[in-house]
């Protein structure tokens, strides 16, 4: 199979100089950075000399399978340096991007560098930093993001809900029914549980009794909260929270499945989750809302789009739980819709028509050429699935 996507692999080894900026002083709109990084696109300009936050844990998986452990090592290295200098990981690297963070992926990037490198000194330096945003950030006592029984909301600055919406990376997207800080997001929460499992497990590498044990501690009790308030039996589904109104969300979307990828669903759970795979699941890939019950305005993170992103979280998730034929079902489908439209414009693409397997709809912005994160997945799923 890799012989059919030889020509999309040289393209993203050739693409990936063009995506790589380099912007060490502070420059106009721009925070600088101390090291290299890779932006999500150069074509049209609008993101040169930008390294996002979520983006960049996708990015990080593409260039430590292909052994370039620097370049990802300099990229968690610059949002740790952003951490410190302004209490934030922002959204991305700019000043009045400074309300407003993403979804915390963190100390997973952490650990796939760690695990190349077993660098102890780094791996304890970065581990406090990490430690710094989830507690003066996520889980903070002024109960910006901490809202509600333990868990957590997208918020910013301004504590606006469209802003808010920005934080959680679905800019825009019916999900949230425009009401983003009323919601308790199953995929923010999972992000945290991981987020606190990692760091008990970084800190067992570090011999640190006490805080192994109060992450442990947190990531239980927070897993028993999602399942209380975001588990739907019936269903067989993870839905937010809204916890304003006191009731689960009935909108379906792509971030039911972060609970697998997180590593908290129970095996049960994850089988029913699974047998729901039809509600995402098209031609090309995976939608990533429900099809029906959309805003009238079309959001460019709702059917019939999908996000290379969010493939490698389910993909992964249900890799971890032992579902490897259907994983593999789903990786190839994206892989195909790669393919094709390679073949027909000559570029990845930021998001892709999942049912017609073509470019994705635009949304607040056209959809770009590139792309950083599209780039990454495909290589991972080539390799996963690609054969020797």
């Amino acid at each position: 199979m890799k012989t059919k996507y030889k020509k999309c692999l040289e393209y993203i080894e050739s693409h990936q100089e063009e995506l790589t900026f380099y912007l060490p002083e502070d420059q106009g709109i721009h925070l600088g950075l101390p090291n290299p990084f890779i932006a999500p696109s150069a074509s049209s300009g609008i993101y040169d000399n930008d390294q996002f936050y979520w983006d960049s844990y996708f990015i990080i998986l593409g260039l430590v399978e292909t052994d370039q452990i620097e370049m990802a090592k300099g990229m968690v290295n610059n949002l740790v340096y952003l951490c410190n200098r302004f209490g934030i990981v922002p959204s991305r690297n700019r000043y009045y991007n400074l309300g407003t963070s993403q979804p915390p992926f963190l100390t997973s990037m952490i650990l796939e560098v760690y695990n190349k490198t077993k660098d102890k000194k780094w791996l304890e330096y970065v581990a406090k930093v990490a430690e710094k945003e989830l507690n003066k950030y996520w889980v903070d006592s002024k109960k910006v993001h901490k809202v509600h029984k333990g868990l957590s909301r997208y918020c910013d600055h301004l504590h606006t809900d469209d802003t808010a919406e920005h934080e959680s990376g679905w800019d825009m997207t019916s999900r949230f029914d425009k009401r983003c800080m009323d919601f308790l997001p199953v995929d923010l929460n999972s992000l945290l549980y991981k987020y606190e499992v990692d760091l008990a497990f970084i800190y067992k590498i570090l011999a640190d009794k006490d805080k192994v044990k109060k992450y442990r501690e947190r990531a239980k009790k927070r897993k028993e909260t999602i399942n209380k308030l975001m588990w739907d039996n019936e269903k067989g589904f993870f839905f937010d929270y809204d916890y304003v109104n006191k009731r689960q969300s009935d909108f379906w979307a792509i971030s039911g499945f972060y609970p697998l990828w997180a590593g908290l669903a129970t095996k049960s759970q994850a089988k029913k989750v699974l047998e729901n795979i039809k509600m995402f699941e098209c031609k090309g890939g995976l939608a990533s809302t429900q099809k029906d019950g959309l805003s009238g305005d079309y959001k460019q993170w709702d059917y019939p789009n999908g996000w290379a992103n969010q493939q490698w979280i389910v993909v992964k998730g249900l890799l971890s739980y032992g579902f490897r034929e259907e994983a593999e079902r789903l990786a190839k489908k994206w892989l195909e819709t790669n393919r094709k439209v390679f073949e027909k414009t000559g570029t990845f693409w930021e998001k892709y028509n999942v049912v017609k397997v073509d470019v994705g709809k635009s949304g607040r912005y056209p959809t770009q050429e590139g792309f950083g994160w599209t780039d990454a997945v495909f290589v991972k799923l080539v390799r996963e699935f690609g054969g020797k």
